[in-house]
């Protein structure tokens, strides 16, 4: 009961406790609800499954009546299963918010209302609670008017309705609330306290708690973004710890929850860079009522979309780990320039001007002359492809093959040609422009454009492109000779069996969202854009953490001009940073003053911890000795989380082998992007710590010769450093890195 012990005197004090004690009656009859509705729905769920079980046991699939029954039981059986889960969430910590509210109309009271008639007070929970199929005693976060709670403070505001209307209110009073366990631990209203000085509450907690408390902790700025509407695409450039993929997450739960007649949770599909970071983001999903999502990476969903027609096991390819994995191996400068090209526009910009060409070349149009008539002009099929563009050509062969066959039997039916006459005649036609379902190789095409490229170089670079040198071109068609392939030759196949073949692959999908764009290079989100026309993006990253420096984005231009809509689509900037304390901040910022490349200007919630540490070591034994000890005193300290971040996938594995025999530390795998993200001690390299965050981080020896003074090796110690909540601690031998002098 803090807030009481901080006021002085007497009313107010009394004020506070009559407060208090409302509070406390409002909780326990929640509560008392929650648990009417947990018994009920456990004897529902009781009764369903028995009959469900009765069900299957005389269950035959050639009696259709029984098989319905079987499908409705059910789904009656999940519905009752969900009911169940979000009162029994709710059980420990029913509700976070409050607000007050008198409604309007454009911001005077409706004058066939009385003010009390308008009157509102609302509580605000993780899930929505019913007392009745009529009565709502806790609303849900995602509900419109709850938007008033994130994005208000008292006086005058509104949200939007359902209906997209404004909704004008007068808010007097915003309240957010501690619970813990079923009990009432304190309250705040936005007049007392502010906000940053809330949230520095919550931040200087153990990442565990942190995490507890999101949904409570949303953002004004973050919450524009959640609840923008799902009919375009967003794009959002967010600073290291501004809450990117947490407001991913929310995102993805608004909007199932707020057009669940237009989306389907198995529409969706979220995209990330590797399998860990994929597992950690997702693992929130649950808590916020989100089930059935696709989640893979990059790489497995292009292959998904390939498969049946490209099968890389079978045609013994191996998947180039240049993009996942970071090596201490130098990359030849024309090695360097393939990397560059195929994470550009510019690479499949020239794909698409080959099938372009290729198409023209099959199809042929010209005017078909038919008993001495042009019953197909030229002008009519040219028309005819601007329409169908986005078809395949296997659809537009078909296409073209039967309104010409359809023009070749008028001709003959108004000549009053014998039946069996025209058909012989029909036939001639059928497969004119090609045949609909010829098999097509896609790589042998894609080698195709490569020879074109090289051999034509010029006649690409007429159109704008910028092509590299030939022998860059030469390379890459060796690496492909050789068997080795990696997610941007995997996109340039996907694109060409979308504008080759008739295909049903690209229909099922809606909505995108792209965790660390910025590891992915723009070509890739040029194929994405073409794969699925009528999809919706949420694309959330930040350029300063592209530790793929020259095949992933280090800007947003060409991704706003080039693949989105600058009129249609929004970009968003999130600069506050939540993450890190105003130490480790001020030392990530300092590494990045000395880049060439465009940053975003972070903005840190004014949380005080400790100074970052920079030890000196003679040796490697004292690293360890000093790692050891800083590991054990984290422990000790209460922290939750440990990483120590290493530079290469080889150094991972030896500082897991020296610290093994002396800390208890997170197995590591044949394949680490296998791994899941643990409590405890987790060794790791830079790129396996994207979008990961830890109470404490200890990197391990950057001297001078693990990183360079270059932008690239920058962007790397800074996505090391902001990995840290609380505490980062730096220890080297020989001469430190000079980014981090």
């Amino acid at each position: 009961m803090e807030e009481l012990k901080m006021q002085d005197g007497g009313t107010k004090h009394e004020e506070l406790r009559s407060e208090w004690e409302k509070e406390e009656k409002q909780l326990s009859r929640c509560l008392a609800v929650i648990q009417k509705n947990i018994d009920e729905s456990m004897a529902k769920l009781k009764e369903t499954r028995a009959e469900t079980k009765e069900l299957y046991d005389h269950y035959h699939s050639d009696n259709p009546e029984l098989h319905n029954d079987l499908v409705i039981g059910l789904s009656m059986q999940s519905q009752i299963e969900r009911t169940l889960y979000k009162n029994l969430a709710a059980q420990k910590k029913p509700f976070f918010g409050r607000i007050d509210y008198v409604e309007h109309s454009g911001g005077v009271v409706l004058s066939n209302e009385t003010p009390e008639d308008k009157n509102f007070s609302l509580y605000i929970g993780k899930n929505g609670i019913s007392k009745s199929t009529t009565e709502m005693i806790i609303i849900d976060w995602r509900a419109p008017v709850s938007s008033v709670y994130y994005d208000s403070d008292v006086g005058e505001s509104s949200y939007l309705s359902p209906y997209g209307e404004p909704i004008y209110v007068s808010l007097n009073l915003k309240r957010t609330f501690e619970i813990s366990d079923s009990k009432l631990v304190d309250f705040y209203d936005t007049d007392v306290i502010a906000n940053d000085e809330f949230l520095t509450k919550y931040l200087g907690k153990n990442k565990e708690v942190v995490l507890g408390e999101i949904i409570a902790t949303i953002q004004k700025e973050q919450n524009e973004i959640i609840r923008d509407t799902p009919w375009h695409s967003v794009i959002v450039q967010g600073v290291a710890g501004s809450g990117k993929t947490t407001v991913a997450m929310h995102r993805i739960s608004y909007i199932l929850y707020n057009y669940k007649e237009k989306f389907r949770s198995d529409e969706f599909y979220i995209i990330g860079s590797n399998k860990m970071l994929l597992n950690y983001i997702t693992g929130v999903l649950p808590n916020l009522d989100v089930y059935n999502i696709n989640q893979m990476t990059l790489e497995e969903f292009l292959i998904q979309l390939l498969e049946g027609d490209f099968n890389l096991k079978k045609g013994n390819y191996v998947l180039s780990s240049s993009f996942t994995k970071l090596s201490s191996q130098k990359l030849t400068d024309t090695a360097v320039a393939l990397k560059r090209f195929k994470g550009s526009i510019h690479f499949i910009k020239a794909l698409e001007v080959y099938l372009n060409q290729y198409e023209q070349n099959v199809l042929a149009p010209k005017t078909i002359t038919y008993h001495e008539k042009d019953i197909y002009t030229e002008e009519e099929i040219l028309e005819f492809l601007s329409i169908f563009k986005d078809k395949p050509l296997q659809e537009k062969i078909d296409l073209l093959n039967k309104r010409l066959i359809s023009k070749v039997r008028l001709v003959n039916e108004k000549e009053q040609q014998e039946k069996e006459f025209i058909n012989v005649e029909v036939k001639k036609f059928k497969d004119y422009f090609g045949k609909k379902q010829s098999k097509i190789n896609f790589m042998e095409e894609y080698f195709k454009f490569l020879k074109d490229l090289a051999e034509n170089k010029s006649e690409y670079i007429k159109l704008g492109l910028d092509i590299p040198e030939t022998e860059v071109i030469h390379l890459l068609q060796m690496n492909l000779s050789n068997k080795t392939l990696d997610i941007y030759d995997l996109g340039m196949l996907t694109f060409i069996k979308k504008r080759l073949k008739l295909s049903r692959d690209f229909e099922y999908v809606r909505h995108i969202i792209v965790d660390e764009a910025q590891d992915f290079g723009v070509s890739v989100f040029y194929v994405l854009k073409q794969l699925f026309k009528e999809c919706t993006y949420t694309i959330m990253g930040d350029i300063t953490q592209n530790i793929h420096y020259d095949t992933g984005m280090n800007d947003w231009e060409t991704l706003k001009e080039e693949v989105f809509s600058l009129s249609k689509d929004k970009f968003y900037v999130l600069a506050k940073s939540y993450r890190n304390t105003v130490e480790i901040s001020d030392y990530a910022s300092k590494v990045l003053r000395q880049c060439s490349f465009k940053t975003y200007d972070i903005e840190p919630i004014i949380r005080h911890g400790k100074e970052v540490m920079v030890t000196k070591a003679d040796k490697e034994e004292d690293m360890l000795k000093k790692t050891v000890d800083t590991i054990k005193g984290n422990l000790k300290g209460g922290y939750t989380t440990i990483a120590v971040i290493c530079r290469t996938i080889e150094e991972t594995r030896e500082v897991y082998g020296l610290l093994d025999p002396y800390v208890t530390v997170t197995p590591l795998k044949e394949d680490m992007d296998e791994m899941n993200f643990t409590n405890g001690v987790m060794v790791l390299p830079i790129h396996m710590t994207k979008g990961l965050e830890f109470d404490s981080v200890i990197l391990w020896n950057p001297d001078e010769e693990r990183y360079q003074a270059s932008d690239g090796d920058a962007k790397l110690l800074y996505v090391a450093i902001t990995r840290a909540l609380h505490e980062l601690n730096i220890i080297y031998q020989g001469n430190l890195a000079k980014l981090l002098r």
